[in-house]
């Protein structure tokens, strides 16, 4: 019986080759763009949890209560300890501690120097972690002062494939760290990309200022793993919860206890969690697998379509086997294998669409994402219930409709379309699958304005033509030497030394205030940021009231922004000459400058200070002309090098340093075009082929209006009156699902556009051009037959 199925099947869709194809194509684009985001977001789920102690293990995180809650996923540099002696229920705990470097290697033949990222660890991290080790003690690796574990593939890099245990290195031209072990290459799917591991306690040595409970670098992380049982009921981590309030209670004073909160984070929620930075959102996975859902339904309507419209076709083979017969389950089980051969077929191509794709949406998403059959049961499993599932969905109403044709009337040729499927069933399918298109076409515009909004709005600084240099030695004597070298080159017009530029993902540093003569710190926190006097004119920040900062290379006067002086209940002028203590640091307020944005447009203008600490001074800012800039660069590069030989050179336009802020964004936008494109894509496929099977059905119809003197527009608008009222129908139903959820992703920011009617206008103005364009060339082809053969074709 299966093979008479099989070869039905073939039969039938090698007699009607278009329909074929065009069901094939549809489907292969659905089930490819189904398994790739299956595929990303399974890679995206699956962060961090091949450690064997996955669910024992939990990051500590922080939470300062003033005027806001503000959380961190970094925490101050001695709460380890606390940890680790004063809880019951920790079995291990220990710090990590991330910094950028700059490493020499010096071997028989050369010396070379990298730029690398390092972390401070304790000895328990490789006991909470399951980082494979190849060579040397896990226990002990790293328990001796200015030791160090690197990745095999550094080792290679370092040291030429020789023994590296025994080697040295040196940190930043200043601490020589020994290696003591080396662990295997960082699986992909891990969020700690540290390849070098130092030594805890020479962390002392190195970065003495890190040990304090009153401040937290924005690098230090706590984990811990809990004992057995204590982590696997949800009292258990509530119970947990509520014992770290002793954290604060015993290593504050009063009024400290109450703002500073300790939590813990199960290490499977970092990925995903975006209060604490998490590389991507739930809701984002989650918009993804709905696109996918929402693909393959598209597919799948496309296919029952096309069945249904050529059901009537069918009809006398379908009256000839129940006269013969075949009972309706027998002829149910026969469309269901027709349908189950196309759809293996496209899942063939599917498969290998994805295997091609999938390198160029790794680069484009910076993922390492793999289609691996063999090894990772999740994506074999989910394969075939995509077969299984796109099988059923798409072909068992076709199969319960012909199944279902009464013998007499079909061998009689008497069956009429609503006996078939009607078309208003295939109606109901054609605006489900354009309201699906046309929602993600709304969401497209709207995310693609917004980029734009974020690129274009005015950030209240100058961020044009403007280079960022590193400085990796903070003295005066060093910046100064650089500024005298820079400023011969007469393509630098301006040259500020600074921390940070006014916004920024990193340098952003948030303490506390005290004002006048107040008796008692303010509410709020206050982002400080350093700079040398140049720093105003470098990046167009303009005074409402006082003076621009003397130049000092430590801290005597500060300017605020407006918001801070509004947060302390005062006017610009009233505050200047007015003492504060920002950070413990006294000064005097000569300055107020207009508010600008020190984050992105997803975050309010917070209370921002600026003073002159030259020991800062991190980043040198050059504002360079538009002329010959790759030469400029070149001799940037020549100075910086000559004048920081032992340092790794790099540099960054400021426009390409604020794109961090949206990267996810411009990441999602990329996906929403493309899928937003094979939406629309497969829609018309399905038009295409309603269009050609109204024309065959038409052809009598077509000749007869022809000889009547009907003329090409009127048969072209025979074919196009029904379509643009499902359109229509379709933008009805999209538009308020499209505002809603735009709605919702544009809540995320405190600065966006409105939705207005433009966007939705334009939404469905593609959707009519691209439609009118499919349903036109059929439509066109139909009306230009010659009536003649038309009335003979029947």
């Amino acid at each position: 019986m299966l093979q008479n199925y099989l070869t039905t099947a073939r039969r039938n869709l090698a007699r009607h080759k278009s329909y074929t194809l065009i069901n094939i194509l549809g489907l292969v684009l659905g089930m490819s763009c189904g398994i790739l985001i299956f595929s990303l977001v399974n890679y995206h789920l699956g962060f961090d949890r091949f450690h064997e102690k996955a669910d024992r293990i939990y990051r500590v995180t922080s939470e300062l209560h003033q005027e806001d809650v503000s959380k961190y996923g970094t925490v101050p540099q001695p709460i380890g300890a606390a940890m680790r002696n004063d809880f019951a229920f920790v079995e291990k705990a220990s710090m990590l501690i991330n910094f950028g470097a700059t490493i020499s290697v010096t071997t028989e033949k050369n010396k070379a120097k990298f730029g690398d990222r390092v972390a401070y660890t304790e000895q328990q991290f490789f006991e909470i972690m399951d980082f494979p080790v190849v060579a040397g003690d896990r226990k002990t690796m790293l328990s001796q002062p200015n030791t160090a574990v690197i990745t095999e593939q550094l080792a290679d890099k370092y040291f030429h494939g020789e023994e590296a245990i025994g080697k040295s290195f040196r940190v930043d031209n200043k601490t020589d760290f020994t290696v003591t072990g080396v662990i295997k290459d960082l699986p992909e799917n891990t969020d700690f990309r540290q390849e070098i591991f130092l030594s805890y306690v020479t962390i002392s040595q190195t970065q003495p200022w890190l040990n304090s409970w009153g401040g937290i670098y924005s690098g230090t992380q706590a984990f811990v793993l809990l004992k057995p049982g204590a982590g696997a009921a949800k009292a258990d981590i509530t119970n947990a919860q509520k014992a770290m309030a002793g954290i604060s209670t015993k290593y504050y004073n009063a009024k400290d206890a109450k703002a500073f909160k300790f939590n813990l984070q199960p290490l499977s929620d970092m990925h995903m969690n975006q209060e604490f930075d998490g590389t991507i959102a739930k809701s984002q996975l989650l918009a993804l697998s709905l696109v996918a859902v929402f693909l393959i339904i598209t597919a799948c309507v496309n296919f029952i379509n096309l069945a249904t419209a050529q059901a009537l076709g069918r009809s006398k083979e379908i009256g000839v086997r129940k006269v013969m017969g075949s009972m309706k389950s027998q002829l149910f089980w026969q469309f269901i294998t027709e349908t189950a051969l196309i759809t293996l077929i496209a899942f063939i191509f599917a498969v290998t669409l994805a295997y091609f794709c999938l390198p160029y949406m790794n680069v484009m998403l910076s993922t390492r994402v793999t289609i691996d059959l063999l090894t990772n049961w999740n994506q074999p499993i989910f394969i075939v219930c995509l077969l299984v599932v796109v099988t059923f969905i798409s072909g068992s109403y076709p199969g319960l409709v012909l199944a279902g044709f009464q013998p007499i009337a079909a061998l009689k040729g008497k069956l009429t379309q609503s006996q078939v499927g009607g078309f208003s069933i295939r109606k109901g399918l054609v605006v489900a699958q354009f309201a699906i298109s046309q929602t993600l076409l709304i969401g497209t515009i709207v995310v693609a304005s917004q980029m734009r909004f974020n690129s274009e709005a005015d950030m209240g600084f100058k961020k044009d033509a403007i280079v960022m240099l590193p400085v990796p030695e903070t003295t005066p004597a060093k910046t100064s030497a650089m500024r005298a070298r820079f400023s011969q080159l007469p393509e630098v017009e301006k040259i500020t030394f600074c921390e940070a530029p006014p916004a920024s993902p990193d340098g952003n540093f948030d303490t506390g205030i005290r004002y006048a003569s107040r008796p008692e710190p303010e509410k709020f926190t206050i982002f400080l940021k350093s700079g040398d006097p140049e720093y105003l004119s470098m990046f167009g920040l303009q005074l409402v009231a006082g003076r621009n900062l003397a130049q000092s290379d430590t801290v005597r006067e500060y300017l605020l922004n407006e918001t801070a002086a509004k947060k302390l209940g005062v006017k610009p002028e009233e505050a200047i000459g007015k003492n504060v203590n920002i950070n413990n640091a006294d000064g005097t307020i000569v300055g107020v400058m207009k508010d600008f944005h020190n984050f992105s447009f997803r975050s309010k203008i917070e209370p921002v200070c600026l003073t002159t600490r030259s020991d800062h001074y991190y980043r040198a800012a050059l504002k360079i002309s538009g002329q010959n800039v790759p030469k400029t660069l070149a001799s940037l590069e020549k100075i910086w090098n000559e004048t920081n030989a032992e340092y790794i050179y790099s540099y960054q336009f400021l426009d390409d340093h604020l794109t961090y802020f949206y990267g996810t964004d411009e990441l999602m936008l990329k996906l929403m075009w493309i899928f937003a494109a094979i939406a629309i894509f497969i829609g018309c496929l399905g038009l295409y082929g309603l269009i050609s099977f109204m024309a065959a059905q038409k052809t009598k119809e077509i000749g007869v209006r022809k000889t009547l003197g009907a003329g090409i527009g009127s048969i072209i608008w025979l074919f196009g009156k029904q379509f643009a009222s499902l359109l229509i129908i379709a933008f009805i139903i999209a538009a308020p699902i499209g505002w809603w959820l735009m709605d919702k992703y544009l809540a995320d920011f405190q600065y966006h556009i409105d939705l207005n009617a433009t966007i939705f206008i334009a939404a469905i103005g593609i959707t009519f051009l691209i439609a009118i364009v499919t349903v036109g060339y059929r439509s066109v082809k139909a009306a230009l037959m010659n009536p003649v053969k038309a009335l003979r074709s029947e």
